[in-house]
């Protein structure tokens, strides 16, 4: 598990335990120091699920463009073989 994906989880809890915590104590909806907390662990959830997300779909095209490339190059580097699957 990437650490950004990690972080991402971590602050998508702590929003959770934000909203709960605002519903339980609506009195904390008026403070502005909680209110510019939940916006900064938002853009932070936000941003952090972005950068996981990106991580796993670079890893994903990465892992299939080199085995393609792989493949490629050893077709280049083969002899003329046969079409029958035997080796001589």
């Amino acid at each position: 598990m990437s650490k950004e994906l990690l972080i991402s989880l971590v602050l998508g809890a702590v929003l959770l335990f934000c909203i709960a915590f605002g519903i339980f104590q609506a009195s904390l909806l008026s403070n502005p120091f909680f209110l510019l907390f939940g916006l900064a662990i938002i853009l932070g959830q936000v941003i952090m699920a972005h950068l996981a997300f990106n991580q796993y779909k670079n890893l994903s095209t990465q892992t299939t463009n080199e085995s393609i490339d792989n493949e490629e190059g050893r077709e280049e580097g083969r002899e003329e073989r046969g079409t029958d699957g035997f080796d001589d």
